[in-house]
Order: C-alpha cells, then structure tokens, then sequence
C-alpha cells in the first residue's frame, strides 16, 4: 500500500533530527487564519516559550482520499524532549486556551507519532521561506532493505530538497509503517525531482 500526499505552507522549520520523534495530526480546517492566529498565540505565552519542540504547519495541496485541509507535526529532539513538552503542556492555562481555540475552527481527523530513522540531502537547498513537502506513506515488509535503498538514493540526490525516512510507531487505522517525506523550495521543484526519476 503507496498513499501519496502532497504537502505545502511550511510554517516552522527544525533544523536538528538526530533521534527525533515526532506527533502529527491531520485537521479539517474552517478558518486557516484562525489556526495560524492560535498557534502564533500559544507559542508566545509563557508555556509555549519552553516548549522545545518544532512545530510545523501544512496546508494539504492534494491529499487523495484524505478529507484533511492542514496537518501539524510537532517535533521532539529525542524520547526525553518529548515527555518534558507534555509535561510542560499538562494543567498549562496557556496550553487549554489553545487547545479550545483550535477546536473551534478544526477538527481532528487522526493522529499518529513516529520517529525520524535516516535523513538525506542538504538544509542548505531550502532557501524559500514557504517550501513544498511530498510524503510517500508505505508498508515496508523489509524495512533494513528499503533503509539500505533509502540511504543510497538520498547519497546520490544532496543537490535537490531534503528528505527523511520515519517509522510509524503508533498511528491508528493506518496500515502504513513508514514515512517518506521530501521538501522541496516549491511544490513544481518536487514534481521535477520525484525519486521514481532519479
């Protein structure tokens, strides 16, 4: 099973993926601005100050089956990182105030977490502000041999974007295991670079 999404409208950028695991959760939007206006809101209160975590905001330009408009995906460093942001965020007044705000203008369509296995290409090739991202959900039957193949394909594209393989450790209905995703400057850079023409 291959789903293919197309992402754009990266808001927030992490630059350090060493043992990263992530959260991610796919939104029905109503009001986009709202979102970004609750979001801006929450991480300049005092506990969205000491949150360590990267948090990104996607606007889903194509999505196939999948009804949702936006994903957020929110980034930890490592396992530890991770527990210390959710313990910051319980009983937080801050982090109840965002959380009612988003619920009135989006809804959540699933949630899954991961954690970011290998990474490829070069940082330094996103030099647009509001860059593009493709994610290829797939089950991997053999997963060291498609990190062996991942690993060679992304040894012979640094030039082009930067991508990531993650697994899927807890992601619901979902059948995938793992996760692709490739960013780009823009979504036509993508479409002129997908791994299939490499």
């Amino acid at each position: 099973m291959e789903k293919t999404i197309f992402l754009i409208s990266c808001l927030f950028v992490q630059n350090s993926f060493a043992q990263a695991v992530f959260q991610s959760f796919d939104l029905v939007v109503s009001d986009p601005a709202a979102v970004v206006a609750a979001m801006d809101k929450y991480q300049s209160s005092s506990t969205g100050r000491d949150i360590t975590a990267s948090v990104i905001l996607y606007q889903y330009a194509a999505a196939g089956d999948n009804m949702a408009t936006h994903a957020i995906n929110v980034v930890h460093s490592s396992p530890e990182e991770m527990d210390a942001n959710l313990s910051r965020n319980q009983g937080s007044q801050d982090a109840a105030i965002w959380l009612e705000e988003m619920s009135s203008v989006a809804q959540i369509t699933s949630r899954w977490m991961g954690q970011i296995l290998l990474s490829g290409g070069d940082p330094n090739n996103i030099t647009s502000t509001n860059p593009g991202a493709i994610a290829y959900f797939m089950s991997v039957s053999d997963p060291s041999a498609y990190a062996r193949a991942f690993s060679k394909f992304v040894g012979r594209n640094t030039d082009v974007g930067q991508s990531f393989l993650s697994s899927m450790i807890v992601d619901g209905d979902n059948p995938a295991t793992h996760v692709v995703l490739n960013y780009g400057n823009s979504l036509g850079e993508l479409f002129s670079n997908q791994p299939q023409m490499q």
